[in-house]
This record gives C-alpha cells, structure tokens and sequence, in this order.
C-alpha cells in the first residue's frame, strides 16, 4: 500500500475478497475497484491496494477518430 502521508489518496484493489465492515456488515472488494485510503476496507486488508495509476491518455494525445458521417456535400467512400 502507499507510505501514509496524511493525505488522501486513490488506491484500486489487487487481489479480491470479503472484508467485515464496522456497521458488522460485509464487503466484496472486487479487483480494480477502487477506494480511497482512508476507507474502512483500506485499513482493516492493506495489503489488497495499492496506488491507483491512470491509463487513460492526455488531453490532445487520442488518436484521431474517423468522422462517421458524411459532411454535407461528402460522399463516404467505402
């Protein structure tokens, strides 16, 4: 899990399980669902987490995407 810095942080869960929460209820903490540090499930199974990273790309690095219509006065060719 991160090293604790007093703030709050993303983590997404690494393994799956079954936790007991404080309301004596249960939890099914599913890999990559995601939860913040300061969550009960966090505390109790440390060890299921670590850092959320995100995947996604950067504003203006997509790959373009075909345009899926014709423009007015456009054919599509196949």
């Amino acid at each position: 899990m991160a090293k604790a810095t007093g703030e709050r942080a993303l983590l997404v869960a690494i393994t799956s399980g079954v936790t007991a929460m404080p309301d004596s209820l249960s939890l099914v903490v599913r890999q990559g669902d995601t939860f913040w540090s300061d969550h009960p499930a966090v505390k109790r199974n440390p060890e299921w987490f670590a850092p959320f990273t995100a995947t996604h790309e950067t504003p203006g690095t997509e790959a373009r995407i075909e345009q899926a219509t014709a423009a007015p006065g456009e054919k599509r060719g196949a």
